[in-house]
């Protein structure tokens, strides 16, 4: 191989570069709000920090793309053309630039996997954290396996990045398939996994689905798999690898973007509920005099409003009954659950609500 030249990029490199920076520049604003929240509410956890380093890695792949882009990704690999010469001299360097741009890939995905599982295991019950280490079991297993696979997909490993091919090498294009294919299926494990839970809930249909939902956005990225693996039987990796790539190396970035904006989205609930608060405050001070203070109910004693000062904490935890203590005296909602368990009326026998608003149905008539 010569040294580099550099070639102009075509428009679709030049527009995708764009598109994929603005997406990590988004992925870079929801994850520090992630952090800021986590920081002044629970604290951080290794979830965060997965999500960090899933943020660098994911910025990292915005450089590999400019790289095979500035040295011929997007033209045609036709002889006889003037940019033939130059692709052909460059060709060594994109397919190095490929080989390290596919574990970064996998690891990426990984920390992404890695972090939304671990938030699982800070939010949900005994019960369900048995499948989630299984579903983390799979994922690392998944990862080994793969950079094991990608690094010695020829053997010696340098022939990964020449023409001449000599010696033995498996079908790259039907390993990164199965990449592809089983990255899709654990995504579709992670997105299933907490939705009998969270059916289970103490809420309204409403918001169960609300919740569900923010689980579920990462459907987002199976759909951008499902167009890469469509993509991968594009790729003439004799042929024409620069005039047929493009697409590929641009889906893998915004898959990862993506992924860690959906990921990381959910975990911004604390500013939502700060600014409900502040709104619902402003709202219930429009009756009163004193726009500082509410009169209570029952007592008429004057109560301050609470302070939505560092009013930041976790996005869901289902397995604390104070965060539904919270959500109760914080949501405004009126179909919470208002009872506990049920205890024995000691005059009719039968079983009546603790801890909840009853009516009286046992009348005495007298006459005086």
């Amino acid at each position: 191989m010569g040294e580099l030249i550099q070639l102009p990029m075509v428009d679709a490199a030049r527009d995708s570069l764009i598109a994929i920076s603005f997406l990590w520049v988004m992925f870079g604003l929801v994850v520090a709000g992630r952090i800021f929240a986590r920081y002044r509410g629970i604290g951080i956890g290794p979830d965060d920090i997965l999500a960090v380093v899933a943020f660098f890695l994911t910025g990292s792949t915005i450089g590999f793309n400019a790289a095979v882009f500035v040295a011929g990704v997007g033209h045609d690999m036709v002889q006889g053309s003037e940019v033939y010469p130059t692709l052909l001299n460059n060709l060594e360097f994109m397919m190095k630039i490929t080989f390290v741009f596919t574990i970064v890939y996998v690891w990426a995905l990984f920390a992404l996997k890695m972090s939304q599982l671990w938030f699982y295991l800070r939010a949900f019950s005994l019960h369900l954290k048995i499948w989630i280490y299984v579903v983390s079991a799979i994922c690392i297993a998944w990862a080994i396996i793969f950079t094991f696979v990608l690094t010695f997909l020829c053997d010696p490993i340098e022939q990964q990045w020449t023409l001449q091919r000599i010696g033995r090498c498996m079908d790259q294009i039907l390993v990164l398939k199965c990449v592809i294919m089983t990255n899709i299926l654990t995504d579709l494990m992670i997105i299933v996994l907490p939705m009998w839970t969270v059916w289970q809930l103490q809420m309204r249909t409403t918001e169960k689905v609300a919740v569900a939902g923010c689980f579920a956005i990462g459907l987002a990225c199976v759909v951008i798999s499902l167009v890469r693996f469509g993509q991968i039987f594009v790729i003439d990796m004799v042929g024409n690898f620069t005039g047929t790539s493009l697409t590929t190396f641009m889906l893998c970035s915004i898959e990862l973007m993506l992924a860690g904006i959906c990921i990381n989205i959910p975990m911004l609930r604390p500013f939502y509920l700060r600014w409900r608060q502040k709104h619902k405050s402003s709202a219930d001070n429009s009756a009163y005099a004193d726009p500082s203070t509410l009169k209570g109910p029952r007592s008429g004693k004057v109560t301050p409003l609470p302070s939505v000062k560092g009013n930041y904490s976790a996005w869901i935890e289902l397995d604390d009954d104070k965060d539904r203590d919270s959500e109760s005296n914080n949501d405004g909602c009126s179909e919470r659950k208002l009872t506990t368990a049920p205890r024995p009326d000691p005059e009719i026998g039968s079983p009546i609500e603790s801890s909840a608003i009853h009516i009286s149905t046992k009348w005495t008539i007298t006459h005086d």
